[in-house]
C-alpha cells in the first residue's frame, strides 16, 4: 500500500494534465476563434468608420500607429518572450522584475512619443500629428502596466481567458469609436478607442487572470537573464521596425496621405490571414517549440512540418481568393474613393504568401534562443524591402512601390532557406510548392 499510493497519484496526475498536443490544439482553436471574431469586429467597424471619416484621417492614423510601433520596437528587450521561454517563467521574483522593467519602459515610450511629435509634424507637413502622437502615446504607458499573468497564461497555452479579454476590450473600444465618429466625425475618436481598449485590457489582466499580483521588484539574476535573452531582440526589433513599417513611412513621404489611406485599407484585408499565422506562431507554436526543445528536441522537425503545412494551406486559400476576388470585394465593401485598393490587394496577396513561407520558420529560432540569427534575417528583410520599394518607385511610381513590396518577401525567403538548411530544418518540398503557386497567381493577375 505504501508503494502503490504514489504510483496511483502519478498515474492520476499524468491523465489529469493535458499533453502538449492537446494544449496546442486548444490554444490554436481559441486563437482562431478569437482572431476570427476580432477581425469580424474590425472589418465591420472599418466599413462603418470609412463612411464617417475620410481617407486622410486613416492615413494620419496609419502614420501615428507606425511611429508608436516604432517606439515600442526601438525599446523591445524581449520581456514577454523571455517569460515564455525561460525555465524561470513561473518564478514570482522573475515575473515581478520583468513587470518593473516593463512599467519603466512604458513611461519611456510615452515620453518618446511626446519628443518626436513636433519634428514629425513638421517633416510630414501635418500639424495635427503634433497632437495625435502624444495623446496616442498614452496607450504605451497604460499597456506597460499590464500584468505578466498574460505572458504566464501564454507560456502555459491557457489562451481562453486571454482571448475573451481581448474580444471584450476590442468590442467596447470599437463601439466608442463608431458612436463618437458618428457624432463628431473626428479622427480623435480613433485615438480615444485605442486608449479605452488598453485601459480595459490592463485592468482585466490584473483582476481576471489567475496568479499572484505583480509588485515592483529587482532581482539581479532575473535582469541578467532578460538582458542576455533580449540583447539581440533589441537590435532585431529596431531593424524590424523598418522592415514592417517602411512601406507606410516611404508611402507617406514619396506619395501622398490619400494613397497611404487607400493602401492601409488594402493592407488591412491582405494581412488578415498573415495575422492569424502570426497569432498562432507567437501564442501557440513558440511556447510549444520551446517545450519541445527543452524536453523532446528530436521531434522538432516533424512537428514544424505539420504546423507549416496547415498554416500554408490556409494561406494559399486566402491568397487565391484575394487574387481572383480582390477588386470585386473592394467595390462591394467600400465606396469609389477606395477603388484603387482592389489591384493593390491582389499584388499584396502574392507578397503575403512569401512572408508566410518565411515566418512559419521564424519562431523556432526564438525557441532555441538564437536571437542573433533572428536579427540577421530581420536585417536582410529590411534591406530587401527598402531596395525593392525604391527601385519600384523609380521604375513605375505607385504601382512599382506595391510590386516592390511583394517581391521583397520572396527575396527575403532565400535568406531563411539558407539559415534553416544549416540547422537541418529547411523543407524545400513544401516551400517550392508555394513558389509554384505564387508564380501561377502572378500569371493570373497579369493576364486578367
Amino acid at each position: 500500500m505504501t508503494h502503490s499510493a504514489p504510483i496511483v497519484a502519478a498515474h492520476s496526475a499524468h491523465h489529469s494534465t493535458p499533453s502538449l498536443k492537446q494544449r496546442a490544439i486548444r490554444g490554436s482553436l481559441w486563437t482562431l476563434i478569437g482572431y476570427g471574431l476580432s477581425q469580424g469586429l474590425r472589418l465591420g467597424g472599418n466599413l462603418v468608420l470609412t463612411r464617417l471619416l475620410s481617407p486622410e484621417d486613416f492615413g494620419l492614423m496609419a502614420l501615428v500607429q507606425t511611429f508608436l510601433i516604432g517606439l515600442q520596437m526601438f525599446s523591445d528587450f524581449g520581456i514577454f518572450p523571455s517569460i515564455v521561454q525561460s525555465s524561470r517563467g513561473d518564478d514570482p521574483k522573475f515575473l515581478n522584475t520583468a513587470w518593473t522593467i516593463q512599467g519603466v519602459r512604458g513611461i519611456g515610450l510615452w515620453l518618446g512619443s511626446c519628443l518626436i511629435a513636433v519634428p514629425l509634424a513638421q517633416f510630414y507637413q501635418e500639424p495635427l500629428l503634433g497632437w495625435l502622437l502624444p495623446v496616442s502615446g498614452l496607450t504605451a504607458l497604460i499597456s506597460g502596466l499590464a500584468s505578466t499573468k498574460l505572458a504566464t497564461a501564454n507560456r502555459n497555452l491557457a489562451l481562453r481567458q486571454i482571448t475573451l479579454i481581448d474580444l471584450g476590450t476590442n468590442a467596447i473600444a470599437l463601439a466608442v469609436m463608431i458612436i463618437g465618429a458618428w457624432i463628431y466625425r473626428s479622427i480623435w475618436m480613433l485615438v480615444l478607442g485605442g486608449i479605452i481598449s488598453n485601459i480595459l485590457r490592463t485592468i482585466a489582466s490584473h483582476w481576471l487572470l489567475p496568479g499572484e499580483r505583480n509588485q515592483m521588484d529587482w532581482d539581479r539574476s532575473a535582469v541578467k537573464e532578460i538582458q542576455q535573452f533580449g540583447r539581440w531582440i533589441f537590435l532585431s526589433t529596431i531593424i524590424g521596425f523598418f522592415a514592417l513599417q517602411s512601406d507606410r513611412l516611404m508611402l507617406g513621404k514619396l506619395l501622398d496621405i490619400r494613397f497611404l489611406g487607400i493602401y492601409s485599407v488594402a493592407l488591412g484585408l491582405s494581412s488578415i490571414v498573415e495575422q492569424v499565422v502570426e497569432q498562432i506562431n507567437s501564442k501557440v507554436l513558440f511556447p510549444s517549440y520551446s517545450e519541445l526543445i527543452r524536453d523532446r528536441p528530436s521531434s522538432l522537425y516533424r512537428n514544424l512540418r505539420k504546423a507549416r503545412l496547415i498554416l500554408l494551406t490556409l494561406s494559399v486559400g486566402f491568397a487565391t481568393f484575394f487574387v481572383f476576388c480582390g477588386p470585386g470585394l473592394i467595390d462591394l465593401l467600400y465606396d469609389d474613393r477606395y477603388q484603387e485598393a482592389g489591384w493593390i490587394l491582389q499584388i499584396l496577396a502574392i507578397g503575403f504568401l512569401g512572408r508566410v513561407v518565411s515566418t512559419t520558420y521564424g519562431d523556432v529560432l526564438m525557441a532555441k534562443g538564437q536571437t542573433f540569427s533572428t536579427m540577421t534575417l530581420t536585417i536582410t528583410g529590411t534591406m530587401m524591402q527598402v531596395i525593392s520599394v525604391l527601385v519600384g518607385f523609380s521604375s513605375a511610381g505607385y504601382s512599382g512601390v506595391i510590386l516592390g513590396l511583394a517581391a521583397a518577401e520572396w527575396l527575403t525567403y532565400i535568406a531563411y532557406a539558407i539559415c534553416f538548411a544549416r540547422l537541418k530544418l529547411w523543407q524545400p518540398g513544401v516551400d517550392f510548392l508555394m513558389v509554384a503557386i505564387a508564380g501561377w497567381l502572378s500569371a493570373v493577375i497579369y493576364y486578367l
